[in-house]
């Protein structure tokens, strides 16, 4: 009866989990380039249980025991986002075909805008809304620099210019260069940094920028939008909330059941 009670507690917190994570997706439905975050949910390991205070040679296996189930971890699902139209000169966004329809628990390789951290770290991100900072420098909105192909921050100057989709910057003065694009080969080395910002585990982050001959299009002017989708977001949620208040229908009623047992049963 104990064990059930721990059992149900386990399965209400891991939706009350599972809850913050969805909630944080809906909230973030409309932040440029947010990916959306799955929780990995399992089972603990399952007891084997026996008959004991006997011989060990009549010892008999009676079952097996369930200890209830927990959030291992949250990933991100970097399946492709719709664009979206803003018209300024310094957004960009990456279509990438092969992210386009892929299920959600699959993991594929991902383009991202390389960007340099506050101690020269290389960093990654799928948001293209960069902006001009005072020094003519193109960053993202926590400050961090957007890098070129050769690891170089991209210097604006306050100059107009083009990028074709393949990121061929050329400014008006005729300077041309190319945005800085990695490619992951296992998203599931990427870990959140901050706000739609990830690093690589371990020392990866030296990785050779993409060439022109990958499957890819940069769209200068356009954003990728979440790829949160609010309706099955909803669902979700709704369906987290039954199975908490199952369990905790489950606490209360082995509760009652103890409470009986020791009330009255213990009397007689």
């Amino acid at each position: 009866m104990i064990r059930g009670i721990y059992t149900a507690a386990a399965g209400m917190l891991t939706q009350q989990k599972r809850q913050d994570l969805l909630t944080n997706n809906l909230a973030n439905v409309n932040t440029p380039g947010y990916k959306q975050d799955e929780a990995i949910i399992r089972s603990f390991p399952e007891v084997l249980l026996q008959t004991i205070r006997v011989p060990v040679k009549d010892k008999q296996p009676i079952g097996s025991l369930h200890q209830g189930v927990f959030v291992e971890e949250d990933v991100p699902i970097f399946k492709q986002g719709d664009l979206t139209e803003t018209g300024v000169n310094t957004h960009f966004a990456i279509w990438d075909p092969e992210l386009e329809l892929i299920p959600n628990g699959q993991r594929r390789p991902i383009l991202l805008f390389t960007v340099q951290g506050q101690n020269g770290e290389r960093l990654f991100t799928r948001s293209g809304l960069f902006t001009e900072d005072a020094a003519g420098q193109l960053v993202t909105p926590e400050g961090y620099l957007v890098l070129d192909d050769q690891g170089r921050p991209i210097r604006t100057n306050g100059r107009s210019f083009t990028v074709d989709q393949k990121g061929n910057i050329r400014f008006s003065d005729g300077q041309t260069l190319r945005l800085g694009l990695t490619k992951i080969n296992n998203p599931n080395q990427l870990l959140k940094q901050g706000e739609q910002i990830y690093r690589l585990q371990g020392n990866q982050g030296n990785l050779p920028f993409v060439n022109e001959n990958e499957n890819y299009q940069i769209f200068q002017g356009k954003l990728e939008r979440s790829n949160v989708d609010p309706t099955q977001t909803m669902v979700d949620m709704i369906t987290a909330l039954r199975i908490y208040e199952a369990n905790q229908q489950m606490i209360q009623f082995m509760d009652k059941t103890l409470e009986k047992a020791v009330n009255e049963i213990g009397r007689v």
